[in-house]
């Protein structure tokens, strides 16, 4: 795709496939989760692509993104301003910033409270006053969302779907929050998931040997901040006894763990740690569905984790305030109803609140592994209500094709 093609919506045309009026998006990405940012932004500007409207993605962190996604990366290691993936524009916000004329597209999408670039302020200015002196011309009136962080807290359903007004712009722009309620947005699931988690089962046993895992044992994905207490879950695992493969993310927390199981020697030798590398984010649910047990952190992840349906220790972002530990909770709280015995519920939730705290004990650990066969059915119920509330970027759609009274 050429600069001109990426800069002038106007060259472009695409099959709306049931999105009309709206034609193109723009999504704008401030990274400050690391990966979980740009994944979450990358995933949303997929799921709107494939509902049929051209997408351009403008970040701050378009090295972080080609970390997820690879046929970008040499561009971005050469400095290029602008890339292109699986029909995607990845653009550097900088050298956006810069430009004296962008364009603004049909629906605007500012996620996790980023600010947009004066110029594209003044892009969107230009197309209301074109579009108020000849409505004709350009029937669309931009589309504006705020797009947030996920939560399960009960506020959430206050402000999502809530308009607030532009600074500066004659325009206003709507909250949306991701969630899990009927009063929230939902979730990012692709409308061929289910397809694609069906296909790969059948060849599970074949992708844990070519990670040079048994496929008959236990098999756990860790993947964690270097913050949380690697070593006590080292030797939870090492206490435990019972065989078991450890894909061990890249990064410090894996390393760490990597170390401390090698550093008992033979004591450890029940335990298969495998590093599998960084995995695009094509390929992660893979990563997912062929394990027992995750150990997650972060947004994305933890998203796609509950799609898989499996036992979570989740690790929520680290905020001084302490509110990972109030988003803790509120998930956790939801979860109560899909488990069958308040005794489960009660262990499960004690793990993950330990697990996030620093806390937790090789007993606890132990306690949890050996409960997952009764967290996994209680996972699945979970994932079920996701797949029935539907897609997040299909409700965005619907939204914005209602209107701003909608």
């Amino acid at each position: 795709m050429t600069e001109t093609l990426i800069h002038d919506l106007s060259l472009q045309t695409a099959d709306s496939n049931g999105c009309s009026p709206f034609r193109t998006a723009d999504i704008f990405c401030a990274v400050i989760d690391n990966f979980g940012d740009a994944g979450v932004c990358w995933r949303l500007a997929k799921r709107l692509r494939d509902l049929g409207l051209l997408v351009r993605l403008i970040t701050d962190r378009p090295d972080v993104l080609s970390q997820l996604v690879p046929t970008i990366r040499e561009r971005v290691a050469a400095g290029a301003a602008e890339s292109c993936a699986e029909g995607i524009a990845v653009l550097d916000e900088t050298h956006f910033a810069a430009l004296a004329a962008p364009q603004a597209a049909d629906l605007i999408v500012e996620t996790f409270a980023c600010r947009l670039p004066e110029n594209y302020e003044r892009a969107i200015a230009r197309r209301l006053e074109a579009r108020e002196a000849d409505p004709a011309a350009d029937p669309r009136v931009p589309f504006y969302f705020n797009l947030d962080y996920l939560s399960a807290e009960a506020w959430v359903e206050d402000y999502h779907n809530i308009w607030g007004l532009h600074p500066t712009l004659p325009l206003k722009k709507l909250w949306f929050f991701p969630g899990f309620t009927d009063r929230t947005g939902g979730v990012l699931i692709e409308d061929d998931y289910l397809v694609r988690e069906a296909a790969f089962l059948s060849q599970r046993a074949d992708f844990l040997k070519g990670l040079a895992c048994n496929p008959e044992h236990e098999t756990l994905f860790f993947f964690a901040y270097p913050k949380n207490a690697v070593e006590a879950f080292a030797a939870g695992l090492l206490a435990r006894k019972r065989p078991m493969n450890v894909l061990a993310a890249p990064g410090e927390a894996g390393d760490r763990l990597e170390k401390a199981i090698a550093a008992a020697g033979g004591t450890g030798a029940h335990l298969n740690v495998r590093r599998p590398g960084f995995f695009p984010q094509a390929d992660f649910d893979k990563l997912l569905w062929a394990s027992d047990i995750l150990a997650i952190r972060g947004e994305d992840s933890f998203v796609r984790a509950q799609l898989a349906g499996k036992p979570i220790l989740w690790a929520t972002y680290p905020t001084e305030d302490h509110g990972h530990r109030i988003k803790l909770d509120a998930w956790l709280e939801r979860l109560a109803s899909v488990f069958a015995c308040e005794a489960d519920h009660a262990l499960f939730a004690r793990a993950n609140r330990e697990w996030l705290e620093g806390d937790l004990t090789p007993e606890t650990l132990g306690h949890f592994l050996d409960a997952a066969p009764a967290f996994a059915q209680a996972a699945r119920r979970w994932r079920e209500t996701l797949f029935t509330r539907g897609d997040l970027a299909r409700r965005m759609i619907a939204r914005a094709q209602s209107g701003e009274n909608g």
